[in-house]
């Protein structure tokens, strides 16, 4: 498959192939084993080696029924807001269960130790065995490669941290380092069991989403140095738990920004408001103009927007609800008298032309 974009923009982001992932609806067949078994669900020109197989569930009285499943670019953890849908359709507060599997080709022999920190509750299975949270260690072999199934349920939202966020992260304790729990990065994570990867339908172009940019502080100064660059399957907020590179490379310790554009079609004519809440000071540019957090806008309908946010982070002191994170919110004239609501990713446009990337 060629994907289509402008060329220096596209080498910046190859890798995003790897971010979009193939759906399949889930029936009373293991998602996972249709995904296997039934060659007519795909159609490969693309691999996903490295990240999980993720699988929804919404919550329905006491049992929770599958909603998708799919291959991501991500860790075993998980996160997700009070105010957002983990997987489209899926209400939050209303309980739901992401899992996810992935296969770890073992560099040590000897005891291994698997935990979770989580604002809801996790069970870890490692070769299908459920590893008992009272006693959780396992003795592993050298070369072996063991699936890894950790299964992240929140009932409600009592299940939410105190900033309104559903958490998990997991860690592992490794024969050669018995004293140190350490996340499991992805790049450890395989999609399949042969580590080869697996087959998905990557699309021609990214039409909503965002184009990001990511760059480190320099020094103790309020300069930022440029890292990457990249289109990505987003909305304009930002979120990254504390212990987490928001980009490979980057330490988020030392301080980082985070710059975001998209570009919108409005619908109404009047008044607009853009207003940025977080862990940052954010600004918000509207055609390159910035803006003000709450000052009305009059816009028209028909037209094409440019939004974009920087937002720069400069010590671990803006994690202290234990992650960096942003969100942008408006208000259209027709929801002039009502509470501020986030843009959906629906409206928001890779490019001027609308056609994406």
């Amino acid at each position: 498959m060629e994907i289509k974009g402008k060329n220096n923009i596209f080498k910046i982001s190859l890798f995003l192939i790897a971010c979009f992932a193939v759906m399949i609806n889930v029936n009373s067949v293991s998602a996972e084993e249709l995904v296997k078994n039934n060659d007519s669900l795909i159609k490969a020109d693309a691999k996903i080696v490295h990240g999980t197989f993720t699988e929804y569930f919404r919550k329905d009285g006491v049992n929770y029924i599958p909603v998708a499943s799919q291959y991501e670019n991500t860790t075993l953890d998980f996160e997700g807001a009070t105010n957002r849908e983990p997987y489209p359709g899926i209400n939050p507060n209303n309980g739901f269960r992401v899992q996810k599997t992935a296969y770890i080709k073992l560099s040590d022999t000897g005891t291994y130790r698997f935990l979770t920190s989580s604002s809801g509750a996790t069970q870890i299975y490692v070769n299908d065995t459920l590893i008992s949270p009272t006693y959780p260690y396992i003795y592993l072999q050298a070369g072996q490669v063991i699936k890894v199934k950790v299964v992240h349920t929140f009932p409600s939202m009592a299940s939410s941290s105190s900033n309104g966020q559903y958490l998990t992260s997991v860690y592992w304790n490794v024969p050669s380092a018995p004293l140190v729990s350490q996340l499991i990065p992805k790049e450890l994570l395989y999609t399949t069991e042969d580590l080869a990867g697996a087959d998905i339908v990557a699309p021609d172009k990214l039409i909503h989403g965002v184009f990001t940019e990511y760059e480190r502080r320099q020094g103790l100064t309020t300069n930022f140095i440029p890292v990457a660059s990249q289109y990505e399957d987003a909305t304009l907020d930002f979120s990254c738990i504390y212990n987490k590179q928001p980009y490979p490379g980057i330490d988020p310790a030392a301080g980082f920004q985070v710059k975001k554009t998209a570009y919108i079609k409005l619908t109404e004519t009047g008044s607009y408001k853009f207003y940025a809440t977080g862990s940052a000071q954010v600004q918000v540019y509207i055609n390159d103009v910035i803006v003000q957090n709450a000052t009305p806008i009059y816009l028209q309908a028909g037209q094409i927007i440019k939004v974009k946010t920087v937002a720069p982070f400069y010590s671990a002191a803006q994690a202290s609800t234990g992650r960096y994170y942003y969100d942008l919110m408006w208000t259209t004239p027709s929801m002039y008298l009502n509470p501020y609501a986030l843009i959906p990713k629906e409206l928001l446009y890779t490019t001027p032309d609308l056609q994406g990337i």
